[in-house]
């Protein structure tokens, strides 16, 4: 999808409500803890997936350092001194991500309104959430990405074939139907939950004009010659997110490095999702044309991989959530978002080109 067909899709967004009265009120507790080659697609088509590490065990001696956002440093008075000053309202959440010999270990930081503000319009970012849910509900019920999924009288597509579109091309008919595959309270109460790490997230909102995802119509889930039929499900209005849409940076980060990280974290810390997804949903998200391509050519370099998922919505926010793998052993996680009143996508670039040679100097 081009930048500008991006918007396009985003601009959709701006139009929706949330339908109905019922209203549901969700427990939250502070947290616990896209992309292309850069330098153009054709990069991008050819790059290969490095092979799956070995399935990680839980750390024993990071402490604090095992998990992101342990204790983020902040960013501004770096940036400052280096000539950048964040725009009202833009901000950053990173982290420097390294083997060490108990696992992974983050170091973090954060700037301008910070990691954990849930004051932006999520966008296309919020999609990823969307995937992972669908997934996870459909493997409660013994199937995978490989399944068909019939609606009403519709014909059958495969799950894999929605979430890639709705990650790699950013469709959003296809991200309305991943959020109708898990149910708007399956999502919001079991995946976007304070359980699993993700108490501010929450996703009702339709992406397409007079969609509604609170009503979700029956439907058929088949694979391997065996058939489940889920009836029609009614959701409720989550009242702690009136905007109906909502996350931060940090939650939305997550999103990213359960994915593509999988095989490297704790089983405690991963996503439910069969191996052939984790790989499928790596694949979209390196496939998906993101926002900081040119901060990461000009400060990492052209061959550096981008996982991500960007998202904009024109009059609102532009954002862009990815994990960065130089291929020489530097990882990054760098998500960061910019009010489009204050220079919108072209200052998200600035950010991040501030951003990246600040992390990477040290």
């Amino acid at each position: 999808m081009t930048r500008v067909q991006l918007a396009l899709a985003s601009a959709m967004t701006a139009l929706l409500t949330v339908a109905g009265t019922t209203v549901a009120v969700r427990a939250s507790v502070a947290p616990g803890a896209l992309a292309f080659i850069a330098g153009g697609r054709v990069a991008t088509a050819a790059a290969k997936a490095a092979p799956a590490p070995a399935p990680a065990a839980a750390p024993a001696s990071l402490g604090a350092r095992s998990r992101p956002l342990s204790d983020p440093v902040s960013m501004d008075a770096a940036l400052a001194a280096a000539g950048y000053t964040f725009p009202p309202g833009a901000g950053v959440y990173a982290a420097k991500i390294t083997k060490e010999s108990g696992g992974l270990a983050y170091d973090d930081f954060q700037g301008g309104v910070g990691a954990v503000t849930t004051n932006f319009w999520p966008a296309s970012s919020i999609k990823v959430f969307a995937a992972v849910g669908a997934l996870e509900f459909v493997g409660q019920q013994g199937f995978t990405g490989a399944a068909t999924v019939a609606f009403g009288g519709g014909s059958p597509r495969t799950i894999k074939s929605i979430y890639d579109a709705a990650i790699r091309i950013s469709s959003n008919a296809d991200y309305d139907l991943l959020v109708e595959i898990a149910g708007v309270d399956w999502l919001n109460q079991e995946l976007l939950s304070p359980s699993r790490g993700l108490p501010s997230t929450v996703i009702q909102r339709s992406y397409t004009v007079g969609g509604n995802l609170r009503v979700t119509p029956a439907m058929t889930i088949a694979e391997g010659g065996r058939t489940v039929t889920v009836p029609a499900r009614n959701g409720k209005v989550y009242s702690e997110c009136p905007q109906g849409q909502c996350s931060n940076l940090y939650e939305m980060s997550e999103s990213v490095r359960r994915v593509v990280l999988h095989n490297e974290i704790p089983t405690s810390e991963r996503f439910k999702l069969a191996p052939a997804d984790v790989t499928g949903l790596t694949s979209a998200l390196l496939g998906a044309e993101g926002w900081f391509e040119p901060a990461v050519a000009k400060v990492v370099g052209t061959g550096a991989r981008i996982y991500g998922k960007p998202g904009e919505v024109p009059g609102r926010d532009c954002l862009d959530v990815t994990l960065i793998d130089n291929g020489k052993g530097q990882r990054i996680l760098l998500s960061a978002t910019v009010p489009e009143r204050q220079g919108g996508c072209p200052a998200l670039v600035n950010l991040a080109t501030a951003a990246l040679k600040l992390l990477t100097s040290r």
